[in-house]
């Protein structure tokens, strides 16, 4: 018994220690949001930056040896080359039948009205006949139009019998012209239903031919296959036009417009920007960017996978190219560090992209514009011993200004 006492109160000690606990973390306050990094001052004077061997450059110099000066701000984003949905064909027939052999190999070019496969169609047989009668009958009607109109201008034949016989024209050619459409959709040039329309012979055997210059993408069938009515049979490529899709971040479709170029690294054929999406990929996290290639391409093959260089405007210094060295990540943000009067001012910046050992950043802050223009002096070499002085270390206390102590104690005192 004293045994199952000493559980109980056992267990109520857990329950009231847990319940306290909830309560004490309830009344906790919350963790505030991370604030937006400011600026912040590194005095040093010039013994310090020569120690630590510190190179400097302009912004506007980085950005002219980078891209030059008229192609613009240069974005580099991977994409694919992939083919447009409007110059895509689908090659399919109304009829039914049974594939005899393919005519054309795949990824072969191909010219307009060349055959493409033979297929056999007992269908094809039946749409002929009906065809042969429409045309019989439509001559028919035209021989007694022409005779009930003669008998009408000597008066012989009523008024209503000519109507009559006018109507029965009518829709006679109607019918005719039905049924021989019939078979331009199954695939049947207007010389082979002229000759048909001649001839009177009936064939089950129909090649089915390119509607457009292009190239065979691939064949949905093969020899022997019974294929439905509808289904597709091929797939076509028209000649001439390429898409390449982008897969930009959301910072540098910001930056993109319609009518930009784009480059590519292996190919020397450009293409412009046509369309930016509204909307982010949820797979991928990006943006997609779609140029058009105008001409045909010798070095671009659909599906490709191609490094492009997409030029936007500079856009009044709103973003700029900075070597990758020079930017230092400290705390979840990414600085450079501009010269001043007293030191540096390490400045929080956003990088849009990076490349071949360059960046292109823009000001996470407003009030680092001042600083942040093209004839800002930027730190491009002893990045390391900046982001130490950021920290407060590894710096060595050498003949500072009253005004630089003063700043120092305040910092110190800060935090």
């Amino acid at each position: 018994m004293p045994k199952t006492i000493s559980q109980a109160a056992f267990f109520c000690f857990l329950l009231l220690f847990s319940l306290n606990f909830s309560i004490a973390r309830a009344q906790m306050p919350p963790s505030p949001p991370r604030s937006t990094p400011a600026a912040v001052e590194i005095p040093m004077n010039e013994t310090q930056i020569a120690k630590a061997n510190i190179k400097l450059e302009t912004l506007a110099e980085i950005g002219a040896n980078r891209e030059g000066s008229s192609e613009g701000q240069a974005l580099h984003i991977p994409g694919t080359v992939v083919l447009p949905l409007d110059a895509q064909e689908i090659v399919s027939l109304p009829a039914a039948g049974t594939v005899q052999a393919i005519l054309t190999p795949p990824s072969q070019p191909v010219r307009a009205g060349q055959a493409l496969l033979r297929l056999y169609s007992p269908q094809l047989l039946q749409w002929q006949r009906e065809f042969i009668q429409a045309v019989a009958q439509e001559r028919l009607a035209e021989e007694k139009l022409k005779r009930d109109t003669a008998l009408f201008s000597d008066g012989i034949i009523a008024e209503t019998r000519l109507q009559e016989a006018r109507s029965n024209a009518m829709q006679s050619r109607a019918l005719s012209s039905e049924t021989g459409q019939m078979l331009r959709l199954a695939g049947m040039s207007d010389k082979a239903i002229k000759s048909l329309r001649d001839s009177q012979i009936l064939s089950a055997v129909l090649e089915v031919t390119a509607r457009t210059k292009g190239t065979v993408l691939e064949y949905n069938v093969v020899p022997g296959q019974q294929v439905e009515a509808g289904a597709p049979l091929a797939r076509l490529a028209r000649e001439g036009r390429l898409w390449v899709e982008l897969n930009a971040s959301k910072e540098q479709a910001v930056q993109a417009r319609p009518g930009n170029r784009i480059r590519f690294d292996s190919c020397p054929d450009e293409a412009q920007v046509v369309a930016v999406s509204p909307q982010i990929r949820a797979d991928s996290q990006t943006v997609l960017i779609r140029g058009e290639l105008k001409q045909s391409s010798s070095c671009l093959s659909v599906n490709q996978y191609v490094e492009a260089t997409l030029y936007v405007a500079r856009g009044g210094g709103e973003s700029w190219v900075a070597p990758s060295a020079a930017i230092v990540r400290h705390e979840g943000t990414h600085w450079i560090f501009a010269r001043t009067a007293h030191g540096f001012t390490a400045l929080p910046v956003v990088v849009i992209s990076s490349a071949d050992g360059f960046a292109r950043i823009r000001p996470e802050i407003p009030g680092a514009a001042p600083l942040f223009s093209s004839g800002a002096r930027i730190a491009v070499s002893g990045a390391a011993t900046l982001k130490g002085a950021l920290l407060g270390i590894g710096m060595e206390e050498e003949e500072h200004s009253p005004a630089q102590q003063q700043t120092r104690q305040a910092q110190g005192g800060g935090k």
